[in-house]
């Protein structure tokens, strides 16, 4: 007559490896020796940490040789996906150099140990505004995903500047030629070298003196 092992705990599926529960003793009951408890054994985990599975098994052998086995299937399946910090708030700025530069994105997991991720850029390929959306992605050691992800729009709305030429006196005409670079202090937020243009000009008609007015543009790389 073999000896009676009391029922295994039900099989179970946990997330981590570390969820795993620890080692229980079994009582059991025998037709001849005294009653007594026996520890259980675990079988390598087959398949891995995700979605892999262990065979926990107590055995008892009576003094006459008579055995019983009970045995429990503990399932590891991670499918929990990581959490990320929150990404920063989304900004507007004016230049490109205003971007901020790139911070590295936490995260922390169930399975995984935390950490830090780097963040990738992607440009709509627009200007004037152009549109990037920055975003930080983890994947956990089971394919797990997360991801959170910040717009940054570049957009400058500011015009350049430039100081009225000096005003010129031609004693007896005539007056000189159109040229762009009377204007000498143009300068803009974002754009090295704005483009100065000539506009019009406009003579008052009345003669000795006569006033001629010429305007000139400056206009930066997004046509402020």
């Amino acid at each position: 007559t073999p000896p009676v092992l009391a029922a295994p705990p039900a099989d179970i599926t946990v997330e981590c490896i570390g969820d795993v529960p620890a080692m229980t003793d079994l009582g059991y009951t025998d037709n001849c020796d005294a009653p007594g408890t026996v520890t259980g054994t675990d079988a390598a985990i087959v398949g891995g940490n995700c979605g892999g599975t262990i065979t926990r098994t107590w055995t008892v052998t009576d003094a006459c040789g008579n055995t019983d086995t009970q045995t429990q299937i503990i399932t590891v399946d991670d499918t929990t996906p990581p959490v990320m910090a929150a990404a920063p708030a989304d900004i507007t700025v004016e230049c490109s150099g205003d971007v901020p530069a790139m911070i590295n994105g936490a995260y922390t997991d169930n399975c995984d140990a935390p950490g830090t991720v780097v963040g990738v850029d992607v440009s709509d390929g627009n200007t004037c505004p152009e549109v990037i959306t920055r975003t930080w992605t983890y994947t956990d050691l089971c394919g797990n995903s997360s991801s959170v992800s910040q717009i940054i729009t570049v957009d400058d709305t500011t015009p350049p500047t430039a100081s009225d030429p000096a005003t010129t006196t031609v004693p007896g005409g005539p007056a000189p030629a159109v040229d762009i670079n009377v204007v000498i202090d143009e300068a803009d937020n974002c754009t090295v070298s704005p483009v100065v243009a000539f506009v019009s000009e406009v003579s008052d008609g009345n003669p000795c003196p006569e006033t001629i007015t010429r305007i000139y543009s400056v206009t930066d790389d997004c046509g402020n």
